[in-house]
């Protein structure tokens, strides 16, 4: 066998031995991008459906019908609400620090109206 002969057969050893870090990634694909989507809390959600998708029903009653049932009514946001939790709670408190700490954090905060002098 030649040298050259035996090189070959070393890289392409190799090669199979290693994977391609070009294939090891997959792209995103639109499907994984809907589901991404599908996990982040809408602002006007009501309630989160057993198979985590949410609802923006405005009663429990017939809210993810189709979806396995409810496993965590919210309801209608208070009207003092500051914040909205990750898991769906509402936070009331107008201090920022620690807020949604045992909810999982803050999914998003609510925008406060300007006082008219």
């Amino acid at each position: 066998m030649r040298l050259t002969d035996s090189i070959r057969v070393l890289l392409l050893a190799c090669a199979l031995a290693v994977p391609n870090a070009l294939t090891a990634q997959k792209p995103a694909t639109k499907a994984a991008a809907e589901e991404k989507n599908e996990m982040r809390m809408p602002k006007s959600a009501t309630a989160r459906c057993s198979d985590s998708t949410w609802s923006k029903a405005d009663s429990q009653q017939g809210a993810c019908s189709s979806h396995g049932g409810v496993a965590k009514w919210f309801g209608k946001a208070p009207a003092n609400m500051t914040a909205r939790c990750s898991d769906g709670e509402y936070w009331t408190n107008e201090e920022h620090r620690g807020a949604c700490s045992q909810h999982g954090g803050v999914a998003f905060w609510l925008k406060k109206k300007a006082k008219k002098s």
